[in-house]
């Protein structure tokens, strides 16, 4: 018998952390029961399953195990609506991660959430909150995780990174917020992921350091108006797998230095203002695949990537050398080497392969493989194709079609009216 009530002091001590862990402070009941009170939609639902008085076993709840307070809160996906209830949350004062992404909250950031002082995962991703980002942010010092994706904030991102050294992943794409980087974000020197595509940007690229990042595998700054060169503190990066800059007003050249990042994997920056060649090392890199698009690589024709990346001019007259230049408007354009477009204007000159003229007149063209159509155009050379009336062409396997022009040479296929040949 002794033995019978020893084992069941035993069952009793072992379950009793266990049941203890499931009881829950009165501070931490009041909050939630508040918090479920105070939302719409899913909160319906919410209200009706969070029922009796353990609240560590109720959905979405977690709870410390030896305190039993409540530690965790993780709603995503739950239909929930209305303003983010800031004053129960504040009464979840051990609260360290919050995960309500992909809801339907609306309305700004409630200030009490700044109290939290122990959080350290923060989540409203794929929700409608708007108004702009507080300089408080920088009171949540122990912030690991930060992700405000996709929702409609706006307004200057608020310096205070240098107060949230402990961020490893920042996320704020998606958004409407403006102004230049903040250069307190050279300060997260455990960063890992850095996303803040799609907003409205601009500035120097440059106004963040990189070399302070040496955990920093991903960077994607696309589709903002930043401008500047590509900045030199990225080569300090050796763990940055994925680098996207694309769509925004970056300048200059190229640069060698990504060449020696031997882990990246994905690279785009097209759809700026670079130019020059492709750096040789950067199609070296093991790891950036270059024959085909595969699965995780945003940009891996090379050809492509020039072209993407071609100068683009709108003012006259330009004269442009090299490969992949475009010229948007204007005349008296002076353009040498390869792939060059020049989509209207009058009065270019234009020499090499490959070259276009999509409008305009009086424009000379010599080399091979060129497309013209305007009027008044002297072309040389072979393999043209020329639409328009009254043009001269010269050489050797041209394509013309339109009324008056004047053809020299041999082989050519005419179409049109009133043709003057000679030759072969």
């Amino acid at each position: 018998m002794a033995k019978c009530w020893l084992l069941l002091l035993l069952l009793l001590a072992f379950l009793l952390p266990a049941a203890h862990a499931k009881s829950c402070h009165p501070n931490d009941l009041r909050a939630l029961r508040g918090f479920a009170r105070n939302l719409g939609g899913g909160g319906v639902l919410l209200r009706a399953e969070w029922s009796g008085a353990s609240c560590c076993g109720w959905e979405g709840v977690g709870c410390d195990s030896s305190s039993g307070r409540v530690t965790v809160l993780r709603l995503p996906r739950y239909g929930l609506t209305g303003p983010i209830p800031g004053a129960s949350l504040e009464g979840l004062a051990q609260l360290e991660e919050l995960f309500l992404g992909s809801n339907s909250f609306v309305g700004s950031l409630p200030e009490e959430l700044f109290s939290l002082a122990g959080l350290r995962k923060l989540s409203l991703e794929s929700n409608e909150l708007t108004g702009k980002l507080s300089s408080r942010l920088g009171e949540l010092k122990n912030l690991t995780f930060l992700n405000l994706s996709v929702n409609r904030f706006s307004g200057r991102l608020p310096d205070v990174f240098g107060d949230l050294m402990s961020l490893d992943h920042l996320a704020m794409h998606s958004n409407g917020l403006s102004g230049s980087l903040p250069p307190s974000l050279s300060s997260l020197s455990s960063l890992s992921e850095l996303n803040l595509r799609n907003n409205s940007l601009s500035g120097p690229i440059a106004r963040v350091n990189f070399s302070g990042m040496p955990l920093l595998a991903s960077v994607d700054f696309s589709t903002n108006n930043l401008s500047g060169s590509l900045p030199v503190s990225l080569a300090d990066c050796s763990a940055l797998k994925s680098l996207t800059l694309a769509n925004n007003q970056l300048v200059g050249t190229i640069p060698s230095w990504i060449g020696e990042l031997d882990n990246l994997r994905c690279l785009d920056i097209s759809n700026n203002s670079l130019v020059g060649e492709v750096p040789k090392g950067l199609t070296c890199l093991k790891c950036l695949a270059t024959a085909d698009r595969s699965v995780g690589m945003a940009f891996t024709n090379m050809p492509l990537y020039v072209k993407r990346n071609r100068r683009v001019l709108q003012q006259q007259p330009n004269v442009l050398s090299g490969s992949n230049n475009t010229v948007r408007s204007g005349g008296g354009n002076v353009l040498s080497g390869d792939n060059n477009t020049v989509i209207s204007g009058n009065n270019n000159t234009l020499s090499g392969t490959n070259n276009t003229v999509v409008s305009g007149s009086n424009n000379v063209l010599t080399g091979s493989n060129h497309v013209v159509s305007g009027s008044n155009n002297v072309v040389s050379d072979t393999s043209h194709v020329v639409n328009g009336s009254s043009n001269t062409v010269s050489g050797r396997n041209n394509m013309v079609t339109g009324n008056n022009n004047t053809v020299s040479g041999s082989n050519h296929v005419i179409f049109g009216n009133n043709k003057v040949v000679t030759g072969g």
